[in-house]
């Protein structure tokens, strides 16, 4: 019998407009379903918009942890079509506001770089609201293609600091208090 292998994804989550604890909590329940093992989920982080109008709302970010077998480019899809039926419209402009975003951060050790996807995610090493929840999650990782450790990325992003709004959750998650 063959032992079947999974590639780990770091997915990072947000969410600026609506509902976004119960559109997260969708979110996350969805990615469950793409995931070959529990996810792994890291605290939810309060940080104001980067580099968008000035009346964008604070977001709610964070990063899960996936165990899959689909490829990076199905995987992809999946999450397109996950934020599409949370309400995010297909076309949408860059640094806009939006009801859910998900975007692959790392996938196993691939470098990726294609008109559709770029793996690892070109701007993750510059932003606190990704580094701060993967730190949680995987301390001592060196994303493929850096040198550079996550703390080490930390102490030299800028950017508003993130807030933290609740540890890590616990499956099926719970609306915040």
């Amino acid at each position: 019998m063959t032992k079947k292998s999974y590639n780990r994804a770091l997915v990072a989550f947000g969410s600026n407009l609506g509902d976004r604890e119960l559109t997260l909590s969708h979110s996350l329940a969805a990615l469950e379903s793409l995931s070959e093992a529990p996810l792994r989920c890291s605290s939810w982080w309060g940080s104001a918009p980067v580099l968008m109008a000035d009346d964008a709302g604070e977001f709610i970010n964070g990063v899960v942890e996936v165990q899959t077998s689909l490829s990076a480019k199905q995987l992809l899809v999946a999450l397109q079509a996950i934020e599409q039926q949370a309400g995010r419209p297909k076309s949408h402009a860059v640094n806009a506001s939006r009801v859910l975003d998900l975007d692959i951060i790392c996938f196993g050790e691939a470098i990726i770089d294609t008109p559709e996807l770029v793996i690892p995610h070109p701007r993750a090493c510059q932003r606190l609201f990704v580094l701060v929840p993967l730190a949680e999650l995987c301390p001592d990782l060196v994303m493929p293609g850096q040198l550079e450790s996550i703390d080490t990325l930390i102490s030299r992003a800028s950017g508003d600091p993130i807030t933290r709004l609740r540890a890590a959750p616990i499956l099926p998650l719970r609306p915040l208090p």
